[in-house]
């Protein structure tokens, strides 16, 4: 009787250990990516857009580098735009270290503007195609823990567009 009890006894702590190891309560998720991600719209996309996936990522821009949530979106002219969500506890002085960034452009490339409530950054740079000056453009700011950028694309309206889709 005594060998029976040993046994059911292991088999309910095996069923116990097993089910701590499959079970994950971040659903498959890494800690800031559940919450960074409810940021990132997914449903009721603005017209014109597909939404492709999310990811985590490493943002590289010149003297830029930051871990963010991407969420990756393709337009119907077939343009990747991205809406990335930087978690941080001080997100005005990450908002300001992204601007930094374009301190040697010779032009203010930023317009304060208005959406969902709030006032957002809309920044242009310039990359140059088929021997022109092509604007691209992209929008940040900043909500609770966060920052956000959404861009880049060369129609400002599209990536208005996405930004406000954000309801942040």
């Amino acid at each position: 009787m005594s060998k029976k009890i040993i046994i059911l006894s292991i088999f309910i702590t095996a069923s116990i250990l097993i089910s701590g190891c499959i079970f994950d309560k971040n659903n498959g998720t890494k800690g800031n990516e559940t919450i960074n991600s409810k940021i990132i719209p997914t449903i009721n996309l603005p017209s014109g857009f597909t939404y492709m996936a999310v990811h985590e990522t490493n943002i590289d821009n010149r003297n830029f580098s930051h871990i963010a949530i991407e969420g990756v979106y393709r337009t119907d002219q077939g343009e990747d735009i991205y809406v990335q969500v930087f978690e941080t506890e001080k997100p005005q002085e990450l908002l300001d270290e992204y601007k930094a960034q374009y301190k040697d452009e010779g032009y203010n490339p930023f317009t304060d503007i208005y959406f969902n409530g709030h006032k957002a950054t809309k920044i242009v740079s310039y990359f140059t195609s088929e021997g022109r000056s092509v604007p691209k453009y992209s929008i940040i700011w900043t909500i609770n823990n966060s920052m956000i950028r959404v861009g880049s694309s060369t129609d400002a309206q599209k990536v208005i567009n996405l930004a406000t889709a954000t309801n942040n």
